[in-house]
């Protein structure tokens, strides 16, 4: 029961990874729209600029999180490594 639990974990973190992007293209798209104008709005650049670095931050932590969990190897004593299922 408690790799069920674990696998939904790690499918829920990857779908809040999922958003995080959309909210990043979403952040890059606002910024090359304001960008296209004629007269800026300066803070509003730095703001949805600020939020684009933070996010790409947090989802490369967070994806680099998931890859280091799957390159673990089984811990000793699993049912997978004992042939028990």
């Amino acid at each position: 029961m408690a790799t069920y639990s674990l696998a939904n974990e790690r499918l829920r973190a990857l779908e809040d990874i999922e958003r995080e992007i959309g909210a990043i293209l979403q952040n890059a798209g606002t910024v090359i729209l304001e960008l296209s104008k004629e007269k800026t709005n300066e803070r509003l650049l730095d703001r949805q600029a600020a939020a684009f670095t933070a996010s790409v931050q947090h989802v490369e932590a967070e994806l680099s999180a998931q890859i280091r969990y799957l390159t673990q190897p089984p811990c000793a004593g699993t049912a997978s490594q004992s042939g028990k299922k």
